[in-house]
């Protein structure tokens, strides 16, 4: 059975986890992965979610607009990838809410499409400066 990864990246709480609690809810754990990284060391805990926190030693101190964002993420997806049946990355931060039920993204995700928005350039160009 295919599954969505969910792979939050947070400082230290997961701001709407009631929503996401209600969002996970009666859903078939085979359907899903998550995985939570974490800026800060000194570890709040996390009222619904906090067995899906990576080990303290996998998480990496992360800073605005730098590498180790980047870094942080492939900590989250190396996480995932050792799942098989992770058919689809989703990447989250923590003031994330969902607008769909599960079942509606699950459904809708397409093992055989990219979900990047890859435009050609000269698609991007004319955009740019009909804006300006």
């Amino acid at each position: 059975m295919k599954k969505i990864a969910f792979l939050f990246l947070i400082y230290d709480k997961i701001n709407n986890e009631e929503l996401w609690n209600i969002f996970f809810n009666n859903i078939d754990i085979n359907k899903y992965n998550i995985y939570i990284h974490y800026k800060y060391k000194y570890n709040t805990k996390l009222k619904y979610f906090d067995n899906y926190k990576l080990n303290n030693n996998l998480c990496i101190e992360t800073k605005y607009a730098d590498i180790s964002i980047i870094k942080a993420q492939n900590v989250l997806l190396k996480e995932a990838l050792k799942d098989q049946n992770n058919a689809h990355f989703i990447f989250l931060s923590g003031a994330c809410i969902p607008f769909q039920r599960f079942d509606y993204i699950y459904n809708f995700l397409n093992s055989n499409k990219s979900y990047f928005n890859l435009s050609a350039l000269d698609q991007i160009i004319p955009r740019a400066k009909n804006a300006l």
